[in-house]
């Protein structure tokens, strides 16, 4: 512990599977009730992804991918040790920060909410259904969490649509801050314990990656996207663009995608 009661350095530990079952879940209910750990755990989460993104890309040029490289390398040296000292750890994280906010500066300046919003998407997919990030709004009333979004009203409404009929019950949510961008970020949870995530945030499909594959249906186009287990399903409603994400195939997620998606009135 790195203040007294919070679980600083097993944020990361947390994200990359290190804790047994015991201290994680411990440590996830720490999480679900401070706002701080919380805070702290989604920029870890963020911070990570737009980091491992850009060492990935080919785009990236070599020394910046070297800088980024060399903090990812040095933050997993110090989780797996435990004889580092709290000051070198705070240099790792801060070396990784950095490294990731010079690739967002130098190669996305006109993406300013995330180098990659599928990438960040994915991870906050993964951080709902792994009980890391909390649902400030537990609700499985579609209008009560709409009014927990939209109020007070300010740009486009966000809308959440009941899946009930599919077998997916809401299940709660939270709004979010991502860059400058506002995003609303909501549950589902099927019978068997599956877990949906949508968000809602005002932006453009153009501002995304080549897609995996692009369907079109009722008038919308769907990107669809695989990272890893998850596949992730974007269109574009007005001024906001909607992405749904769950650890399902592909079919399943984009049926879901069009049963949500509506023209705005």
């Amino acid at each position: 512990m790195s203040a007294p009661g919070h679980p600083i350095e097993r944020l990361g530990d947390l994200l990359d599977d290190r804790l047994g079952s015991a201290e994680a879940d411990q440590v996830r209910e720490h999480v679900a009730g401070c706002a701080d750990c919380r805070r702290e755990l989604e920029w870890l989460t963020a911070g990570r992804a737009a980091a491992r993104g850009a060492r990935r890309d080919e785009a990236t040029p070599d020394d910046l991918r070297g800088a980024v490289t060399a903090a990812l390398d040095g933050v997993d040296a110090a989780a797996v040790t435990r004889r580092v000292s709290q000051p070198t750890r705070r240099a790792l994280w801060a070396a990784l920060a950095a490294a990731a906010a010079l690739v967002m500066y130098v190669l996305a300046p006109w993406r300013p909410q995330t180098p990659d919003p599928v990438e960040a998407a994915r991870a906050d997919y993964e951080a709902v259904r792994d009980g890391v990030l909390a649902l400030a709004r537990r609700s499985s009333d579609a209008a009560d969490l709409e009014r927990f979004f939209n109020e007070p009203a300010r740009g486009p409404q966000v809308r959440v649509i009941d899946l009930g009929m599919m077998g997916w019950t809401l299940d709660g949510g939270v709004r979010r801050q991502v860059g400058a961008r506002a995003h609303a970020l909501y549950a589902y949870r099927s019978a068997s314990g599956a877990r949906l995530v949508c968000q809602m945030y005002e932006g453009r499909l153009a501002d995304l990656p080549a897609a995996d594959e692009t369907r079109r249906q009722n008038g919308f186009d769907f990107h669809v996207y695989t990272r890893g287990d998850v596949t992730l399903v974007f269109w574009q409603e007005g001024e906001l663009v909607c992405v749904l994400a769950a650890d399902l195939p592909a079919g399943e997620v984009v049926a879901l995608a069009v049963a949500k998606a509506m023209a705005p009135a």
